[in-house]
């Protein structure tokens, strides 16, 4: 868990410069995703996966103020799964400045995911989630 921590904190401080919140449109571009899988090179990206992870139950209501803060139309959150599935911790990749609140976390936390699978085997895994304003 403390390695968790310690990625998450320097993800906060780290590539501020580089990821100064040029606009994106996908998840999948956000700036500080690619820091995140080169400090976690274990986990596969979920969307890689032979077996993607999934919910296990239906969505928890997630609080308006993760995109109202963040000042932008798109606001990515990348889930540290473990190979259970369980969530690890929760890192804003897009936009760069945001971190996310107690609750916020606690909320994003509380979702429990089917484990990724690659060659038949679980895998820990980055799972990227958008709240997008529509």
């Amino acid at each position: 868990m403390l390695k968790f921590m310690v990625v998450a904190a320097l993800l906060l401080t780290a590539n501020n410069a580089i990821a100064r919140d040029r606009p994106i449109l996908s998840c999948e571009k956000a700036p500080l995703l690619a820091e995140i899988q080169r400090l976690l090179p274990d986990h596969v990206i979920g969307e890689t996966a032979d077996v993607e992870p999934k919910p296990v139950e239906k969505l928890p209501h997630f609080p308006r103020s993760i995109w109202m803060r963040s000042g932008s139309s798109l606001t990515c959150v990348v889930v540290v799964l473990d190979e259970t599935g369980r969530p690890q911790e929760a890192i804003v990749s897009y936009p760069s400045r945001m971190g996310l609140t107690e609750q916020e976390k606690q909320v994003i936390l509380s979702v429990q995911w089917t484990p990724a699978q690659v060659g038949g085997q679980v895998r820990p895994s980055l799972v990227s989630m958008d709240f997008e304003v529509r």
